[in-house]
């Protein structure tokens, strides 16, 4: 991790004022709806003035401890923190001591700062704090809710993971949003993972389409710890999800993996950069995506191997599933590497549905539609394979419209 560009919160206060949202210009955000983006309004965070009380149905039933943040404030009515298992610490960001949020808050990532980061720094004191120091059994439940008001269409929160040596846990980011209202949520999540630790962390987004989701995840790894990382990007009109992980120290091990499907006008961003500093660490990135209609899939993915980090062993994939003409996918698998004896491989596949695999399910008599079916859900739960929560993963395949398969 290095010296911090963004000193403190109140010099990015000193900087929103000033800010140059990026542009076309910028790599990393060529595909975004920049005049959407720049009719977004932010400001501190604030309860909105009704919350529906039908949100609630969006909310994935997960056995165990949530914590529920409403347009960057902690609803405790929809929170359950009343039995939080030993060792655990999970309360509101706004509320936690000062003795612990200083020095977290004014942490700050090697990754260049856009407008958005900046603006979530400057706002977002808003949101959760989890400690987790022991084994974990219960599932930790982070729900995100955005509700855009008249006044301030956008909301800021910030969820900061600190992960104690030889610990373990899973966290899993729901991500919704409420109502037909132009509107936007930026979340930063900011984890550590110390000596030996392990995390599973998984995201769910899945605002309105007429909403815009901006979601940042900077990770650094102590030696021996291991992250994985699951994303299913599946709502809102532009939904972006960049991760920063960086792996510090030796024998540490990132795996990430996502599923993106979009529909309509939809454009889903994933934005991954995977930092290899010390040696013998392993990361994985396996991402996949489906597009129907008019929707835009957009997969960045870097690996960064810097000098000394000798023995890194690193794989990237991209498989790519185009239901439409209309539909348009752009991956970018990027490698830098500054080290010896390394082992980086990576790959990207764009394609339609299998006409020999379409064929075979019609001669059994299968109609197309329902084979067409079959053959999406076949790729697309693939991505789902490894989930150990059967709540989880009956949200997604019902959000996906195939609970069925």
């Amino acid at each position: 991790m290095s010296v911090a560009t963004v000193p403190s919160r109140g010099a990015a206060l000193e900087r929103v004022e000033s800010l140059v949202l990026p542009t076309r210009r910028d790599e990393a955000w060529r595909y975004a709806p920049h005049k959407a983006l720049a009719q977004l309004t932010f400001g501190p965070a604030a309860t909105p003035g009704v919350v529906p009380a039908d949100v609630d149905l969006q909310i994935p039933d997960i056995d165990g401890p949530r914590l529920v943040v409403i347009n960057g404030v902690v609803d405790p009515v929809r929170s359950r923190l009343d039995s939080l298992p030993a060792g655990v610490q999970l309360v509101s960001l706004a509320d936690a001591p000062s003795e612990i949020t200083v020095g977290v808050l004014e942490r700050e990532y090697d990754a260049a700062d856009d407008a958005f980061s900046i603006i979530n720094r400057a706002y977002g004191d808003g949101g959760a704090l989890l400690r987790v120091d022991g084994q974990l059994a219960e599932t930790i439940h982070i729900v995100d809710i955005a509700v855009p008001d008249v006044s301030q269409n956008a909301s800021v929160s910030r969820v900061i993971i600190e992960m104690a040596a030889g610990s373990s846990a899973t966290v899993v980011e729901t991500r919704i949003g409420h109502g037909d209202a132009f509107g936007a949520s930026n979340v930063r999540t900011e984890i550590s993972l110390a000596a030996d630790a392990s995390l599973e962390h998984i995201i769910l987004q899945d605002l309105p389409t007429t909403q815009i989701h901006l979601g940042r995840v900077d990770v650094t790894q102590e030696a021996g710890s291991t992250l994985r990382a699951r994303l299913f990007n599946l709502g809102s009109d532009y939904g972006r999800v960049a991760y920063y992980v960086h792996l510090d120290g030796e024998g540490a091990h990132a795996d990430l993996s996502g599923l993106y499907f979009g529909f309509g006008t939809q454009t889903l961003d994933q934005q991954i950069t995977v930092v290899h500093s010390a040696k013998n660490c392993t990361s994985r990135q396996s991402y996949r995506g489906v597009l129907d209609d008019s929707s835009t899939g957009i997969w960045n993915g870097g690996v960064d191997v810097r000098p000394g980090a000798d023995g890194t062993d690193s794989e990237q994939s991209n498989d790519n599933l185009l239901l439409s003409r209309k539909a348009e996918v752009n991956t970018m698998p990027r490698l830098e590497i500054l080290a010896d004896e390394v082992s980086c491989q990576h790959g990207a596949t764009v394609g339609q549905l299998d006409d020999a695999a379409l064929y075979y399910l019609r001669s059994r008599g299968i109609p197309k539609e329902e084979a067409s079916r079959l053959l999406i859900n076949g790729f697309a739960d693939q991505m789902m394979d490894d989930l150990e929560s059967d709540a989880i993963r009956s949200w997604i395949t019902e959000r996906l419209g195939h609970d069925d398969a």
